[in-house]
């Protein structure tokens, strides 16, 4: 009978939990903010595929915008380039986009005065490059890396146990947000840290290590100091915006 037990949990775990190739799982967010009225057109480009957006952006209110359907599997070989056209400037910035990271953007071309740019995956898909997808369902959820673990609250071989049957939860101390969860097998929790968060108590903001600069195509460089600095609200900034109706990027051609 328990051998009969282990092969169900053990098929409903490999339908919840698969590595596969990724499939557009990547998600790139731009938190955007002009001191004047503008109206400007964001061109994200990657893998030869363009991502076209305009947005009237009011002076001081920050916009955020969300372009999907990223395949990262060629992050390390391929860069992600982001274009604000307005009708004065072209103004455009280079990275290698993986998910977690929140870019650090220290200058801005006028009349932009706040800016941030995050790659993260879609729903269901975890790790480096969103290659993994993993099926959050009931008792069950995924680590950072999509691998098979117990839902806040529940522990245990089967993720069946639950309440005073796991105490191992009272000693849980994630920060900033972070969910705590029990790996399967395990008498202890960890953090499921936020997007931008990492460590064991989610107490680090991570950064990108190399300060990304824009660069402007025509007309005169005027720059100011990016307002989204604070370290402690930017992903607070995110979360915010994130609840309020946004743009959405469509493909829009192949440059092939």
């Amino acid at each position: 009978m328990r051998l009969l037990l282990l092969f169900s949990f053990f098929i409903l775990l490999l339908s919840a939990f698969s590595t596969i190739p990724t499939y557009d799982s990547g998600i790139l967010e731009i938190l955007i903010e002009s001191g004047a009225p503008v109206h400007a057109g964001f061109v994200v480009t990657y893998e030869n595929k363009s991502h076209l957006t305009w947005r009237h952006l009011k002076p001081n209110t920050p916009e955020l915008l969300i372009f999907e359907g990223f395949d990262l599997s060629k992050a390390h070989e391929e860069f992600m380039n982001v274009t604000i056209h307005d009708n004065v400037t072209s103004n455009s910035v280079t990275f290698k986009p993986v998910n977690k990271p929140v870019y650090d953007i220290d200058e801005l071309p006028l009349p932009y005065t706040g800016l941030q740019i995050k790659m993260k995956c879609a729903e269901d898909w975890y790790g480096f490059i969103c290659q993994t997808h993993c099926l959050v369902k009931d008792e069950f959820r995924c680590d950072g890396c999509g691998r098979p673990a117990c839902a806040q609250g529940y522990c245990g071989w089967n993720c069946l146990k639950s309440g005073s049957e796991c105490p191992v939860f009272a000693n849980c101390s994630c920060q900033n947000g972070g969910e705590c969860y029990s790996p399967l097998s395990e008498s202890s929790t960890r953090c499921h840290c936020p997007t931008g968060y990492l460590g064991d108590d989610c107490q680090f903001f991570y950064i990108f290590k190399e300060k990304l600069d824009f660069v402007t195509n025509f007309g005169a460089k005027l720059t100011v100091p990016n307002k989204f600095s604070n370290r402690a609200d930017i992903y607070q900034l995110f979360e915010e915006y994130g609840e309020e109706p946004r743009t959405s990027g469509n493909r829009i051609c192949d440059l092939m």
